[in-house]
């Protein structure tokens, strides 16, 4: 039994990958490592400092930090009780990390080789720059592709339940609703680029410009998507599947419908609010414009006219109901 708990709480594919790439990475760097030991007789100083360590030492010890921590965080990723989400992150974190450890090392022993008439520095703040930049632009990446496995969650007993009230009252599995709206993958794609690429040529003056217009841009793209709940309470908007921006109660509805919108006729992309009234478009198309009570509206963007369609009709068909009524 307790086998058979472990193996539901882990995705073995996520696991085996967040072992063993660390454990490639630290191999290469310990092979390429070995190239540069010509130009190192007096052994390499760790990037934080101390005394010189020979080459035989310093390989093995930066591989080992690097496919500890790699893996340390990647490892979490592969634990299926944790939010899909929060496991895309944890896996290009663990990307990022690992990568960024590996040209840190790198450029240390890098710089102390040194060149013709050049002299040697701890680090090589060029190597180190390109390093992270790469590293950070695949750790963002690998979260935006990583699809963890579906396994049995908390959510799947829940919707077990509604599956067996709706023997009882096959009218109540109707009404829920729950969808993602999020801009076109094009233009998830074009925003990420507007933020890693300048960053990374950024990167050389310092890391930090690079991380900085990295986390822009995922941020830019978490204002741009949110997770939509329609169900006999009402009708919910989650900012990025986590912050509630909008909250309306089933009794506040009066109407609803669904439309192809142009998002400019609506205010723009994003979340908008204005004399009570409120609108979320990743973009233009599908969604669901809500009347609600005291002359107020709600526009709500859905991925396709069919899932618009269905938020509203469980609104129409809840419209101005208290919530605790079943």
């Amino acid at each position: 039994m307790t086998g058979e708990r472990l193996y539901r709480r882990v995705d073995r594919r996520a696991l085996a990958f967040a072992i063993g790439f660390p454990v490639a990475l630290a191999i290469a760097f310990v092979i390429s490592g070995l190239f540069l030991a010509g130009g190192l007789p007096h052994g390499v100083v760790l990037p934080v400092g101390g005394n010189p360590l020979p080459v035989g030492v310093y390989l093995p010890v930066g591989g080992i930090v690097v496919a500890g921590v790699g893996a340390g965080i990647g490892t979490q990723a592969a634990r299926t009780v944790l939010p899909r989400q929060l496991r895309r992150i944890l896996l290009g974190l663990s990307m990022t990390v690992q990568l960024a450890l590996c040209s840190l090392f790198g450029a240390a022993m890098v710089g102390q080789t040194g060149g013709p008439g050049l002299p040697p520095q701890r680090v090589d703040l060029q190597v180190l720059a390109t390093g992270c930049g790469a590293a950070v632009a695949l750790g963002v990446v690998l979260a935006m592709t990583f699809k963890p496995d579906e396994q049995w969650t908390p959510a799947d007993d829940a919707a077990f339940e509604r599956a067996l009230e709706s023997d009882h009252n096959p009218q109540a599995a109707a009404d829920r609703l729950e969808y993602w709206t999020r801009p076109r993958g094009t233009v998830i794609t074009m925003i990420l680029l507007c933020g890693v690429f300048p960053g990374a040529l950024l990167s050389v003056l310092t890391p930090w410009l690079l991380l900085a217009a990295t986390v822009a841009a995922v941020f830019v793209v978490g204002f741009l998507s949110a997770l939509v709940g329609v169900d006999r309470e009402g009708v919910s908007v989650k900012l990025a599947g986590v912050v509630p921006v909008i909250t309306v109660p089933s009794t506040d509805v009066v109407a609803a419908v669904s439309l192809d919108v142009a998002a400019r006729d609506y205010g723009g992309w994003g979340l908008r609010k204005h004399d009570g009234s409120a609108t979320f478009l990743a973009s233009s198309g599908a969604a669901v414009v809500l009347r609600l009570d005291g002359g107020r509206s709600l526009a709500i963007g859905a991925p396709d006219l069919d899932v618009a369609d269905a938020a509203a009709a469980i609104l129409n068909r809840r419209a101005g109901k208290a919530p605790q009524e079943k």
